[in-house]
């Protein structure tokens, strides 16, 4: 069955690996972990349409030597860190037909590589830096349609592929400027390695002396309180039959009579002047109970949209 299984990376993809490879291809690891580039995106052929299988990615160290790079190459630098048993991951989508895996690439890309030894993520591989590692595809015949494929001693290991050309070693930071020159020009991600990238960045961020200066630009500023509405002075609806003088308007006020000065009288002023001098005195009509009642249901109307429902 195995010499009837082809695996190979899809065509754009298996272009750039062998591109990379010519270099020496280097994968920056992070405690966060760091997505790989290229991307692993298989393609398989001669499966059992009906058989059902599941798939399972794990990296391996290419040989055991530590590796530097000097005078612009890469050398070996001593023997390599002892390493673990490599973790596998199994493909994200399970247990499917042959017929299924055959009709799409099958992409490895939430693997991702770190060097944090403690971390716990499930997507992530540990890697050591400045050491050689190869990832390797390995398929197994499924028994049952488990969602979560566990080798069993009833799952056959159908075939396990690894290609010269995928290999790469893993590093902090880039080392061979070549490698960097690829990254930028086929990685639509490699924003931080562009010309200009990181100065239009820091342009459009403030500067130490603007947030030394500007508080309003560091600081946050509070809340604008809403204003309450005002509502206009409310004028009583009065009669036509109570209005002594056609020409009453509310707003208007009178002086007192000059026949009150004259007699040495002085009307009564409503607000206390600290100089006693005479104000103005609005007119006064009397105002009939249904006025009264009228302007009790205006003062309802004019309060109930001022209540705020929460």
């Amino acid at each position: 069955m195995s010499d009837q299984v082809h695996v190979c990376l899809r065509e754009e993809q298996d272009k750039l690996w062998r591109v990379f490879h010519s270099h020496k291809n280097e994968m920056i690891v992070t405690k966060s972990g760091r997505k790989m580039f290229p991307k692993l995106e298989y393609v398989v052929r001669g499966l059992s349409p009906n058989k059902l299988y599941a798939m399972m990615l794990h990296i391996e160290q290419a040989d055991d030597s530590r590796y530097k790079f000097s005078s612009g190459e890469w050398m070996k630098s001593g023997k390599a860190e002892q390493h673990k048993e490599p973790k596998k991951m199994w493909h994200a989508d399970g247990v499917r037909s042959g017929k299924e895996w055959m009709a799409t690439p099958i992409c490895f890309d939430r693997v991702k590589i770190t060097n944090s030894v403690d971390s716990t993520n499930a997507s992530m591989i540990f890697l050591h830096s400045m050491h050689k590692y190869n990832p390797v595809l390995s398929i197994y015949e499924s028994p049952s349609e488990s969602p979560l494929c566990i080798p069993q001693p009833s799952t056959r290991l159908v075939t396990s592929v690894r290609l010269t050309y995928t290999e790469f070693i893993a590093v902090t930071a880039y080392q061979n400027d070549n490698v960097i020159k690829l990254k930028i020009e086929y990685n639509p991600f490699a924003k931080g390695f562009r010309e200009g990238s990181q100065g239009d960045r820091k342009r459009n961020s403030p500067s130490a002396d603007e947030s030394t200066t500007d508080e309003s630009a560091s600081s946050p500023q509070p809340k604008k309180q809403r204003n309450e509405s005002i509502s206009p002075p409310m004028i009583p609806r009065v009669s036509p039959s109570i209005i002594p003088h056609p020409n009453f308007h509310p707003f208007l006020y009178t002086l007192p009579y000059l026949s009150q000065f004259a007699a040495g009288g002085l009307p009564p002023t409503p607000f206390p002047f600290p100089l006693g001098f005479p104000c103005f005195t609005p007119l006064q009509y009397p105002v009939s109970s249904n006025v009264k009642i009228e302007q009790k249901e205006q003062d309802q109307e004019e309060i109930e949209p001022e209540i705020n429902v929460v």
